[in-house]
């Protein structure tokens, strides 16, 4: 559902079903905007965001976190900065204005 209202502002959109596709998916391509949930299968958003970290450092500052864990958990377990967190549910007007903000200055 995410992906086609993200479409529908006519934005190119690529999703994985899962944090080990995720990685293999940041590792093949430049993403001008990530947006995790940090709830998947295999590997969970953490350790997507901990792989960022080590090995493309650059694009957590356009990393938009979307997830049904609290922010003071995420922020409690990482403390990385990423471009901004988003709790469920979703703002979406204000969830739209961060990816298209994000990907101007990415």
């Amino acid at each position: 559902m995410l992906t086609k209202l993200i479409e529908r502002q006519n934005l190119d959109v690529d999703q994985a079903r899962d944090g080990e596709e995720a990685i293999h998916r940041i590792e093949e391509d430049g993403y001008d905007v990530i947006l995790l949930d940090l709830m998947m299968p295999r590997v969970d958003g953490f350790g997507v965001l901990r792989y960022m970290q080590e090995h493309r450092p650059e694009q957590l500052r356009c990393t938009i976190i979307a997830s049904a864990v609290p922010e003071s958990e995420i922020l409690r377990r990482f403390d990385i900065p990423v471009y901004r967190i988003h709790p469920k549910p979703f703002d979406m007007s204000r969830l739209i204005a961060d990816i298209k903000e994000c990907a101007k200055t990415g």
